[in-house]
């Protein structure tokens, strides 16, 4: 009986992630206008990851099961300028950009750079935000300010970001990847690594307000991040550009930069000053 039981909770479980897959699969039918599918389901899905996610999107520690961050706020501006609610869709970082294709919702933003081998992927925004890598050390750490001091350093990044591609780039760096941002920070206070390189945001986030450490030297390395959808959701991304065209006019980006401790010079890159 209790092996009954088990089968038939299988079978209801296997029924019920299927309709969910025939309901995704619905929402980007082929040959249907994103936008027009979006405004029907009145509903924008977005992907994005929360695990190590200060400042972008994060679970906030005084309502449990909301979310908050920089992020948030711009998809939320987005969603209301296209006149839809918005869901979010929690997804592991590297998996973001085969569930998009995969039609498991509808965008995904998540500190998402404009790099060539994405741009083959799939349709990108323009750009929302201009980061750029800041070193992070040990309070009392002399001797380290730019990438050159970093020569013979064991240095932690996050996987599958530009950081990691400019350490890559030089061999006197050791590299050290891990798969979540905690973890580059965590190694760098116990003394594994001698500094960490990530996005400002980022380093803002978990440099900065870590007495323990401290955020070195000018940032440096341009890049932008942008919005990612499918190929075929041209109408949609527009729609979007034209949301985000909208809030720096306003200037409500600024002010939404400015309330997460990260607007920069950089941003006037973008024309947000």
């Amino acid at each position: 009986m209790k092996h009954h039981k088990l089968g038939l909770v299988a079978f209801v479980l296997v029924l019920a992630i299927g309709c969910a897959r025939t309901e995704s699969t619905q929402r980007v039918a082929k040959g249907e206008d994103a936008l027009a599918r979006v405004k029907r389901a009145g509903v924008l899905l977005w992907g994005a990851d929360v695990v190590g996610g200060v400042p972008y999107v994060y679970e906030d520690p005084d309502r449990p099961g909301q979310y908050t961050g920089f992020e948030m706020e711009i998809a939320r501006g987005i969603a209301r300028r296209l006149g839809v609610q918005l869901k979010l869709s929690v997804k592991a970082w590297d998996t973001l950009i085969p569930e998009l294709q995969r039609g498991s919702f509808d965008m995904a933003m998540n500190g998402i750079e404009d790099t060539a081998d994405r741009a083959k992927l799939v349709l990108f925004s323009d750009p929302y935000y201009v980061y750029s890598q800041q070193i992070t050390v040990r309070r009392g750490t002399k001797g380290i300010r730019d990438l050159d001091d970093l020569k013979g350093k064991r240095v932690a990044t996050l996987s599958g970001t530009a950081a990691e591609d400019i350490l890559r780039e030089s061999p006197e760096i050791q590299a050290v990847v891990s798969p979540e941002v905690i973890y580059s920070y965590r190694d760098l206070e116990s003394g594994k690594v001698d500094a960490v390189l990530l996005d400002k945001p980022i380093a803002v986030a978990y440099g900065a307000s870590n007495p323990k450490l401290l955020n070195v030297g000018e940032s440096f390395k341009e890049g932008h991040y942008v919005i990612v959808f499918r190929n075929e959701d041209a109408t949609l991304r527009d729609a979007v550009n034209h949301a985000l065209a909208d809030m720096k006019k306003t200037g409500e980006l600024k002010r939404i930069y400015e309330h997460y401790g990260i607007m920069d010079h950089h941003q006037a890159g973008l024309g947000i000053q």
